[in-house]
């Protein structure tokens, strides 16, 4: 969730939903402000309509009419709903409510303490709005008690409160809706970018959004460029392979000249040492371009056909006889841990075989006398992990990523012998059964590990 906030799209909803907070905020207190309004104004046209009322009254039955006819709210008192003060040219008072009135306008609102009476007021009343009429020499003020007024706006306060908030909560339920969506193609885009700067150049970004949005736009875009990179890299891999593959015979040919050339029987010492020199750099090359199509066959897959369970134990006790004579007299140490005698995965046992004498003879070349070299076998529920560690000088953590590239060789490695396929072989054989391949820090020296994918269990039969 934290890592959603801190999104770019989570900050967008989260502003437009403050946007639209405020303008719903702006939108119900202009409409409360105008309802209050003409509520007010409905209710000055009303007492002015009963002052024309009783205008027309006294114009039609005089005085007395009048004051009977207010008389008639002499009883209402509805939290001091109607007030009536009916006075004379000199002030005094005829009929009414209240005994006086301190306000001389025509139509209005007044405070409540402007209002003298005997009996006391309601708490809750605050005001009263007041319309006044001549009768005559007779002065007419009639009005009204705000309370029903502060208990509509009390309502529509509560209304425009309660809407404001479940809107507020609407447009953020939405806005984190769209926003996690919009989070999660923005993931399977990194994601799917991640891995195709890993070398799976067969990923492709899931494409959503039937109405072809900009996201939609930009997976599309984004597969494109991936498969023109897929093609791309392929083709280079392709012209790699078929210059191994035609340059093979022609060293290969040199190689037996140079064979047939050794055995001459009147060759100098000097022509004689310089042939197996041209015979150790002929070799060399044979291997580079045997290595090179080795890993274009495993690239393609076409050894996946013949996988089978393979344990582990056995390739790596071949791979101890083999190397641990070469260690001892490196002056290097190589011990193997065997944890569970039982692990296996599903592959080729020669290319398994490959990949890991290829890790360690990469140790034992590049570590200096006195190393001490690890290969760990275990498992994790069905899934075994191979590593192979050593104190040595390490790979720093910026050349990583690069040693797996064909050729590559990092400076200090330079003047060994190799030709910077080992390491792009094992990856190739890695990713060909399906295994993770990481390298760590061991503290001093690297660690690397080989997590393979969890074997069937109908294919899992131990020793």
């Amino acid at each position: 969730m934290s890592r959603f906030l801190r999104s770019t799209s989570a900050r967008l909803s989260l502003r437009f939903a403050a946007l639209y907070a405020i303008i719903t905020a702006l939108v119900f207190g202009l409409t409360y402000h105008f309802a209050d309004r003409e509520i007010s104004e409905w209710v000055l046209d009303q007492l002015a309509d009963d002052s024309a009322g009783f205008a027309n009254l006294y114009e039609s039955e005089g005085l007395n009419a009048v004051q009977a006819k207010l008389g008639g709210f002499a009883g209402f008192n509805f939290e001091d709903y109607r007030i009536y003060l009916l006075q004379d040219a000199d002030g005094n008072v005829l009929t009414g409510n209240v005994d006086a009135i301190d306000w001389q306008g025509s139509s209005g609102y007044v405070p409540v303490n402007a209002i003298q009476a005997e009996k006391p007021r309601y708490d809750d009343v605050t005001g009263y709005l007041l319309h006044s009429a001549q009768l005559g020499p007779n002065r007419l003020t009639l009005g009204t008690s705000t309370y029903f007024l502060e208990e509509l706006r009390e309502v529509l306060g509560r209304g425009f409160l309660a809407g404001f908030i479940l809107l507020l909560l609407t447009g953020l339920l939405a806005g984190v809706i769209v926003g996690r969506r919009t989070e999660r193609r923005l993931t399977r885009i990194s994601t799917t970018l991640k891995s195709v700067a890993l070398g799976q150049l067969d990923r492709r970004v899931p494409v959503t959004g039937s109405d072809g949005d900009d996201l939609a736009r930009m997976a599309d875009e984004i597969n494109r460029t991936i498969a023109q990179l897929q093609q791309m890299v392929e083709s280079q891999k392709q012209i790699s392979a078929d210059i191994a593959h035609d340059l093979r015979t022609p060293m290969q040919r040199l190689r037996q000249r140079l064979d047939v050339l050794l055995n001459a029987p009147d060759l100098t010492s000097e022509i004689r040492e310089d042939a197996e020199q041209a015979v150790e750099i002929a070799d060399d090359l044979i291997e580079t371009f045997h290595a090179l199509l080795r890993i274009g066959q495993i690239e393609s897959g076409q050894r996946s056909g013949r996988f089978t369970a393979a344990p582990l134990a056995p390739i790596l006790a071949r791979i101890e006889d083999a190397y641990g004579p070469v260690a001892e007299e490196n002056g290097q140490t190589l011990r193997f841990d065997i944890e569970d005698q039982d692990a296996m995965v599903q592959g080729d046992q020669q290319l398994l075989t490959q990949m890991i004498a290829n890790l360690v003879e990469n140790a034992l070349r590049h570590c200096p006398s006195g190393t001490r070299i690890e290969v760990t076998l275990s498992r994790v529920d069905d899934s075994a992990l191979l590593q192979v560690s050593d104190n040595g000088p390490g790979i720093p953590t910026a050349e990583r990523d690069k040693v797996f590239r064909r050729f590559y060789r990092l400076e200090k490695s330079r003047t060994t012998p190799g030709n910077g396929l080992g390491l792009s072989m094992v990856r190739a054989i890695a990713e060909l059964h399906g295994a993770v391949l990481t390298l760590n820090d061991n503290h001093p020296g690297l660690r690397v590990l080989v997590s393979f994918p969890p074997i069937a269990r109908e294919d899992y039969e131990p020793r």
